[in-house]
């Protein structure tokens, strides 16, 4: 059985890298990014952000 804990770590994981992405072609700005970072950490429960 996964825990819940893993499965939000990963999908947070899997959101900072497609948002470094975007970022990397310029597609958001460092702004959205750090904004959509926090509000990504919030949504899956990440109590450490290590960007």
């Amino acid at each position: 059985m996964t825990n819940k804990t893993d499965v939000n770590n990963a999908s947070f994981y899997y959101s900072v890298n497609m948002l470094k992405f975007l970022l990397k072609l310029k597609l958001i700005s460092e702004d959205e990014y750090e904004r959509i970072i926090h509000i990504s950490a919030s949504f899956y429960d990440a109590e450490n952000i290590y960007v």
